[in-house]
């Protein structure tokens, strides 16, 4: 019996805060950004929305038995800006990058990273790929 009143207690809890839409006559949303400072290893495969002129940090760490990444690329340099950083410093095996969102519009951001093989060892020709999708709202 606790349990019944405990889950419906919850779920009425729950249902309180959640409320949809907007208020009558207060027109679209405004979208938040849903990307931090700081994109990493857990943000592959996400979209992630910033505001032009937002800037954010790529930090990726060399997966085991993989290279470092690198190729770091953006598919529209119009929407999302590579940035030099000449502060930043990384240690064996990180990966930085930093970028600005420049214009409205949809860029992927990649990197590639390959088989760690010893040298001399036959080593298979694999490669992985990092992506995420940034969209630039105004």
């Amino acid at each position: 019996m606790k349990a019944l009143l405990l889950a419906a207690a919850t779920f009425g809890l729950l249902g309180c805060g959640a409320v949809g839409g907007n208020p009558a006559g207060s027109g679209s949303p405004s979208a938040a950004p849903s990307g931090g400072p700081t994109m990493t290893d857990a943000d592959e495969n996400k979209t992630l929305t910033y505001h032009v002129g937002d800037t954010f940090e790529l930090v990726l760490h060399e997966q085991s038995g993989w290279t470092m990444w690198e190729n770091v690329t953006v598919s529209d340099r119009a929407v999302l800006q590579p940035m030099a950083d000449t502060h930043a410093a990384s240690v064996r095996g990180v990966t930085l990058a930093k970028f600005k969102a420049a214009a409205p519009g949809t860029s992927e951001l990649t990197a590639t990273a390959s088989m760690a093989c010893s040298p001399g060892a036959a080593c298979p020709a694999l490669a992985r790929v990092w992506k995420a999708t940034i969209q630039v709202i105004s």
